[in-house]
């Protein structure tokens, strides 16, 4: 990407920003989409093996969302500070940023590797105590697999945030795309097992995966050091920048509050589910798998959010960074609610895609038509929550994050699943409540305009 292509400038007129917003949104819409698809072809060739390799993975993946909040967090204070500092034509700045976070980054998946590899089963069956023994076995060897790739995968996640800061979402969907393809291709080959590769299941797919996110790792490696925006070399130096660490801290150590909370509410509710039974828990997965296909846009048009309204609060021009939010805003609620209208009419054929078995999918047609009314509510949080996360403002998403998770979703779904017995369907409700809930907060946050007085 040009330099100077990436430079901030104030807009004429709404085509120009929706213009702009759609340049830094489509690559990491297709990103996403390639994220989703991968997801969507894991969990089919996952599936066909059972329900119980459907749960097990499942199970798994709820322990790394856990060690990604981490992840999360230095990534958001990098990509919120490297946003500034682009905007306000601080290259060193924003290249100091990036080094500071792979040296803490370095120390920090070390450990959570450490305690993944050592530990993983035995926090599953802690978790998890309801679960299968089959489930168990197979979730605690899938999470040691893949925690052995715990450093190169953070690699690319804070890699890839740095460049999106800079405004380039142009190189992580390219990488996104090798990374995919090679997983796919493995997958087909560990699963299954195809010529001289033995069938392993679901040891297959974790190794596919520990595979894929080591091979990410290294090529985001290369491209920072390779990028034009982000003037980072091998002959810097990487010694610890009190100063710069801390500036970073300030914003990504609330964003790792509102996600270990959102994590945990989440592993909350996957255990409300979990403990409805085997097939309740794998029409969860499938319907989850199901709607992800609406994330992408939401996700695409966030991380334009992020960028523009950071730009532009680092060139001092905070009535840009509040249009740029609203337009983001505005493109994604129209795309989602296509998607919404995709899952009302036609639940079946996309559930078919994750599961072949009769019972699993009867149940998780009902919860996708039901989340289908939320997807306007969905992208008006992804947006705005990316919106705020670029202008430094994690706080204010952490207390609306713990008042939807904790206070709305996980009681509304414990007290219609399991105390009035309405099973998965009252838990999809609990969901929906709560998205409701944090939209309108969340809208209410950023029309107040205090966000733009953050210092970062």
């Amino acid at each position: 990407m040009d330099p100077q292509n990436a430079m901030p400038t104030a807009v004429s007129g709404q085509p120009e920003l929706r213009a702009r917003v759609f340049k830094l949104a489509g690559p990491a819409i297709v990103e996403n989409l390639l994220h989703t698809m991968v997801g969507v072809v894991d969990t089919a060739m996952v599936g066909r093996l059972g329900a119980y390799a459907l749960a097990s993975v499942g199970l798994a993946n709820q322990i790394f969302n856990i060690s990604l909040t981490v992840f999360a967090a230095l990534a958001t204070g990098s990509t919120a500070l490297v946003a500034r500092y682009i905007g306000a034509e601080s290259r060193e700045e924003a290249a100091e940023v990036a080094r500071q976070s792979l040296v803490v980054g370095v120390y920090v998946s070390g450990v959570v590797l450490l305690a993944l590899v050592g530990m993983g089963p035995a926090f599953l069956r802690l978790l998890f105590p309801r679960a299968e023994e089959a489930v168990l076995y197979h979730g605690g060897l899938y999470v040691r697999i893949v925690a052995a790739a715990q450093m190169f995968n953070y690699f690319l996640i804070i890699i890839n945030g740095v460049l999106r800061g800079a405004g380039d979402t142009q190189t992580p969907m390219r990488i996104t795309a090798l990374v995919n393809g090679i997983n796919v291709i493995l997958n087909a080959f560990l699963i299954y097992g195809i010529g001289p590769f033995p069938a392993l299941g679901v040891a297959g797919a974790a190794i596919a995966t520990a595979i894929s996110q080591s091979i990410g790792g290294l090529l985001a490696a290369r491209a920072l050091l390779r990028s034009q925006l982000v003037l980072v070399k091998l002959s810097d130096s990487f010694r610890p920048n009190a100063v710069m660490i801390k500036r970073i801290m300030n914003i990504g150590v609330p964003a790792g509050v509102e996600q270990g909370i959102m994590r945990v509410a989440q592993l909350a509710y996957t255990m409300i589910v979990s403990s409805l039974g085997t097939v309740a828990y794998a029409a969860h997965q499938v319907a989850l798998n199901a709607e992800s296909l609406s994330f992408m846009p939401g996700a695409g048009f966030a991380v334009a959010a992020t960028t523009l309204v950071g730009q532009n609060l680092g060139a001092e021009r905070p009535d840009e960074a509040e249009k740029a939010g609203y337009e983001s805003r505005r493109m994604a609620v129209v795309v989602m609610s296509v998607m919404g209208v995709v899952f009302l009419l036609f639940p079946r054929p996309l559930v078919s895609i994750f599961s072949a078995d009769p019972e699993v999918m009867e149940l998780a047609v009902v919860c996708l038509r039901l989340v289908a009314v939320s997807q306007p509510a969905l992208a008006t949080i992804m947006v705005l929550a990316g919106a705020l996360r670029g202008a430094g403002d994690t706080r204010a998403i952490v207390k609306i994050t713990l008042l939807g998770f904790i206070l709305v979703r996980i009681c509304v779904a414990y007290v219609l699943a399991v105390v009035l017995g309405i099973g998965l369907v009252g838990a999809w409700i609990g969901m929906v409540v709560d998205l409701f809930f944090r939209s309108f907060l969340i809208n209410q946050r950023f029309r107040s305009g205090q966000w733009k007085l953050i210092r970062v």
